[in-house]
């Protein structure tokens, strides 16, 4: 009863004391980490002259558009600490690489300021977030502190209020402005241990900071970052080496090689001091660009000749090197070999840059070109990270960058799929050079990041990002790419002709269709077994409830799950009177988020949508939305309904009678148009993708509830109509157990003639042994097949082995409705009954048998008997699951019971409620996996994710509250996860839950020894506090009447008081 007393005294106090309690609706956003962040970027407080180009650049960690609503950008003023200037960022949104610019109007801003607005220092910007009241003229403060940097621009000046404010333990940054001779900015950048860190760097407003960090140079202290070669004495040419800034070069000594005979043609020695960039320049002393350190009088020019040739970096002095002596191994810092044509030695390749090609040096059209290091600075001896680019010497180098970038993939139909997967470079070189053959916009390796390489199917799935140095040369690298795919023929890829196709998987165009689902797919098209990642419109909400229409949005997805590229993509809205286009998006410059969505939708929508649309936009119906890729077609309001560029179309309506003839015919010919309110519900709903990833295919869709840059709410009324068929139980292990057995469910008396039971295994998903099916289902329903000593229809024997749970990939056991599967064939879902998918090593990648159904996981050492049995979750609705139990061959299946029921509540600590809120369901279903794995592994007593029952969080500010109950079979079992339970709750340790590290916390765990609550006694102690609460209520009312009262009637000076009869009659009532 104490603690209902506690809770009831809280509540008083928080009535009586309101403005105490709101004192902190500002959460300072720096003591909750996020995910994704908005920060101060880049800041150029002082240039040269008049400050007519100072600038803060804003950077959103995401690296894609997000909105500034809520957030102040405020000036202080070092001198009072005292805000100067405030700028309220409501409506303001970034660009699509994250970046927003204030400043003067000579960097192009998105907010002018007049000039000498920023003042040099000591002074500071402050980001804040939240309904805080910011306004000129205010003192420094933290409350909703978002990001902050203190600058100065001489060593003397102090800021200790503003620092201690603003960024304590941090000293104010000094921007130096002797550090350029021309003008400097302070930029972020990682540092070593990635954390943020400022630096003095060169100015690059509206992009990318250029974080050269001295700490991540090797211990090689200067590199070759670029080379310009000559092929005449006239012609300029020069090296460029890249070390730490203002660093004095001693001990080092360039060596040129010929790359043919091996031999030394030139050497010097390099000594001087590097620019405050980190560079020095060595080239011909007579010439219109200054150079650093100039070629040696009497040089023969031009010295850096036509390839084969060779630079190199050695530790030493150019005495040690003699023409015709052999190169040294010891002492090489880097090196850089080239050519036309020829190829090089290959010794001389194995001597400085073991396991790299030359790199090969072509002119194009774009004039002269040198060869720049694009990968610094980690990276030495490595050819593939130079590109060829315009020359800028003294200047740091013109390279691709990920703000310009558009991810690729593509299939290689090899046979020997494995030992691809080691030749990601080779790949690489090819497709650079096929690119670089049909655009010539001098394209190399260092282009592609990101590689991954994957088998799939029939052969490698290679996929990459493709970089570039601006919108249009990626326009012109993705028209070479399509052109790449769509040229008929084979590429040579590593010295061999390998076929180059756009997907490793057949026909995607249509899915395997449940059982029971009527097809509404053109007769003649092939079924697929799997499906590649794509972009796809994934969920509509074109009608919302009344009249407000104030909540539409449309929702793409791309099935890859990461951050993708929108270049090239249009979102089309046709009208179905006309046939013509009321609405065109052009989806460039937008990406979508980490999880693969992105929305289009009106303000109201929540979470907020990366495009905006004013309310009432997108139609009722019967009317259509259609995504296209072009980057050729340019799509226009009022034009007529095309299939050209069509990736993927929804044509649908809100009444029944509408109909839209040609945009079914030509979006989505041989289908019927959706209904979008078929479960006339009065809450809102939308269209959403939940049978199939196939594109163009109306019966993909279902009305669910609605879901926005979330996954959709699939309900189970979806699901498909149960097989005559199918599998009931698999007895996987056991060392004590006699025979393993497949358990077969079915109507009594079903023949199962023309059947065969088909075992699946490997990383490839092959079949290992197929086993053609006899008799009938007998009186109990059941069928039960013994497995050891049984024979394949080829002969076969069939062992444990057969069936094992493998740590390599998945195994599967499959019913077919024919007894043609023949050994070695790859599991397919044509004629598949019923399928069960098992591994002993669970995880979230896909898998080549992910389509016959969901995986379970099963212990992968143990001895113990131990089956894999039919189940029924705890909502009578949902589809039969599987869960490990014991062995029951005949026999009705050991399954967890709510009679053996053990309540869980605990609370985790997050840096972060967002992602548990946006994305609901599948961190639900990873924090199920976890306790799963924490419970087996501590008891071992056989359990599996149905075990859980009514799992459910919530999450506040940086607590997760968890809640459900854990089935048992038996009451042993019970016990043995009571004690789980009370060990987990009492010793807190971290753990990862989706690769986010969570905490457990005390805050909402009964004590150790305390009996768990049921929910009937929980509400009943509410009740408690409910009535407590309200009696004191009552009473403090009663006590505040009386004594005002008991005043009307006692006042203390009646000579000062005047009353009229009416005012006595009050006062005395």
């Amino acid at each position: 009863m104490g603690d209902i007393w506690y809770v009831g005294l809280m509540v008083l106090v928080y009535i009586w004391f309101p403005k105490v309690a709101a004192q902190n609706l500002i959460k300072n956003p720096r003591d909750q980490k996020t995910e994704h962040m908005l920060l101060i970027n880049e800041v150029n407080a002082d240039s040269p002259g008049e400050d007519t180009s100072e600038f803060v650049e804003l950077y959103h960690t995401s690296g894609q558009t997000a909105r500034l609503d809520g957030y102040y950008l405020v000036f202080y003023n070092g001198n009072g600490n005292r805000a100067y200037k405030v700028l309220n960022l409501q409506g303001k949104v970034t660009n699509s690489q994250g970046l927003f610019l204030i400043g003067s109007s000579s960097v192009n801003p998105a907010i002018i300021i007049p000039k000498n607005t920023i003042q040099n220092g000591p002074d500071a910007i402050a980001l804040y977030y939240g309904k805080g009241n910011y306004k000129e003229g205010m003192s420094v403060t933290s409350y909703g502190l978002v990001d902050a940097l203190v600058h100065k621009t001489k060593k003397t000046d102090r800021a200790d209020t503003l620092v201690r404010v603003l960024t304590p333990g941090r000293d104010a940054f000094l921007e130096d402005s002797t550090f350029r001779t021309m003008d400097e900015s302070i930029e972020r950048c990682r540092g070593e241990d990635s954390q943020w860190i400022f630096q003095v760097a060169m100015p690059s407003p509206g992009t990318d900071n250029h974080c050269i960090l001295t700490s991540q140079l090797n211990a090689s202290a200067v590199l070759i970052s670029e080379v310009l070669a000559a092929s005449s004495s006239e012609e300029f040419e020069f090296i460029e080496l890249q070390g730490p800034h203002s660093t004095m070069l001693r001990d080092i000594v360039l060596v040129l090689i010929d790359g043919q005979t091996k031999d030394i043609y030139f050497t010097m020695d390099v000594y001087g001091k590097t620019s405050l960039d980190g560079l020095l320049l060595i080239g011909p002393a007579q010439s219109k660009t200054s150079v650093d350190l100039p070629f040696p009088e009497n040089t023969t020019r031009p010295v850096l000749r036509g390839g084969p040739k060779a630079i190199a970096l050695y530790r030493g002095n150019s005495s040690s090197f003699v023409p015709g002596k052999a190169l040294p191994v010891t002492g090489l810092l880097d090196a850089f070999v080239y050519t036309s044509n020829e190829e090089p030695n290959p010794e001389l390749l194995e001597i400085l840059t073991p396991g790299r090609p030359a790199y090969k040096e072509k002119r194009h059209q774009l004039g002269d070109v040198s060869m720049n290091q694009c990968n610094c600075c980690s990276v030495t001896r490595d050819s593939l990270s130079y590109v060829l680019s315009r020359p800028t010497p003294g200047k740091f180098n013109d390279c691709p960058s990920k703000r310009f970038s558009q991810t690729l993939s593509f299939c290689l139909r090899v046979a020997d799929c494995q030992e691809w997967l080691l030749k990601s470079e080779e790949i690489l070189m090819t497709l650079g050079q096929a690119l670089d053959g049909s655009c010539s916009c001098g394209i190399s390796a260092a282009y592609f990041k990101e590689s991954k390489a994957a088998c799939q199917d029939l052969g490698l799935v290679f996929t990459t990002l493709l970089t570039a140095k601006s919108e249009d040369q990626l326009s012109s690298l993705l028209l070479a790419f399509k052109t790449f795919l769509e040229t008929p023929g084979l590429v040579s890829f590593d010295r061999r002709n390998i076929t180059v196709e756009s997907s490793c998987f057949k026909d995607i165009n249509v899915p395997d269709l449940p059982p029971g689902v009527p097809s509404e797919i053109p007769e003649g098209t092939q079924k697929p077994s799997v499906q590649v990642a794509k972009l796809l419109i994934n969920e509509v909400n074109p009608d919302n409830p009344g009249g407000g229409e104030d909540a539409e949005y449309i929702e793409l997805f791309y099935t890859g799950q990461t951050r993708f590229d929108l270049q090239g993509y249009w979102l089309v809205l046709y009208n179905g009177k006309n046939s013509r286009a009321y609405q065109v998006l052009d989806l460039s410059g937008h990406h979508t988020d980490e999880l693969g969505y992105f929305l289009v939708g009106t303000s109201t929508v929540s979470p907020a949508p990366m495009i905006g649309l004013p309310p009432n936009t997108i139609q009722n119906g019967a009317d259509a939305v259609a995504l296209y890729y072009s980057n050729t077609t340019l799509y226009a309001v009022n034009m007529a309904v095309t299939a050209e560029g069509l990736v993927d179309a929804v044509v649908y309506t809100s009444r029944m009678p509408e109909k839209a003839d040609q945009l079914v015919k030509v979006l989505v010919p041989g289908q019927t148009i959706l209904y979008e309110n078929n479960s006339h519900s009065t809450e809102d709903e939308s269209l959403s993708r939940c049978h199939s990833l196939s594109t163009k295919l109306q019966s993909s869709f279902q009305v669910t509830m609605v879901t926005p840059l979330g996954e959709n709410f699939c309900s189970s009324s979806s699901a498909p109509v149960p097989p005559a068929i199918r599998i009931n139980e698999l007895c996987l292990a056991g060392s004590t157990t006699p025979h393993r057995f497949v358990e077969l469910e079915g109507k009594p008396g079903t023949s199962l003639g023309g059947l065969s039971l088909v075992f699946f295994m490997g990383k490839e998903g092959k079949a290992r042994v197929s086993i053609p099916l006899r008799g009938t289902i007998g009186a109990t329903g059941l069928f039960m097949f013994a497995l050891d000593g049984g024979h394949g229809h080829d002969g076969t024997n069939l062992t444990s082995k057969d069936i094992f749970a493998t740590s390599e990939g998945s195994s599967a056991i499959a019913v077919y409705s024919t007894s043609l599967i023949p050994g070695g064939t790859k599991a397919t879902s044509e004629n598949l009954m019923d399928a069960l998918v098992y591994t002993c090593e669970p995880s979230t990648a896909g898998g080549h048998l992910d389509f016959l159904g969901p995986s379970y996981a099963v212990p992968c050492k143990d001895d113990r008997p131990m089956s894999l049995s039919r189940c029924a979750c705890g909502n009578a609705s949902a589809e039969l699951q599987f869960a490990v139990s014991d062995p029951t061959p005949g026999l009705q299946n050991s399954c967890p019971q709510d009679a053996f029921t053990v309540d869980i509540h605990l609370c985790l600590l997050t840096p972060n409620c967002s992602t548990w809120t946006l994305h609901h369901r599948r961190m639900l279903k990873s924090l199920g996996r976890v306790l799963v794995s924490s419970l087996e592994k501590k008891c071992s007593c056989g359990v599996s994710e149905l075990y859980l029952q009514g799992l459910n969080v919530t999450c506040v500010g940086s607590l997760v509250k968890v809640w459900g109950q854990v089935w048992a079979r038996q009451l042993e079992q019970q016990q043995s996860i009571e004690t789980w339970r009370q060990g987990f709750l009492a010793s807190p340790h971290t753990f990862s839950v989706d690769e986010r590290v969570l905490k457990t916390s005390p805050e909402c765990i009964a004590p150790k020894n305390a009996p768990s609550v049921s929910h009937s006694s929980a509400s009943f102690q509410g009740w408690e506090i409910a009535l407590f609460v309200m009696g004191s209520l009552l009473l403090m009312f009663f006590v505040v009447s009386l004594a005002f009262y008991f005043i009307k009637r006692h006042p203390q000076n009646y000579t000062n008081i005047e009353m009229n009869d009416r005012g006595e009659i009050a006062a005395d009532f």
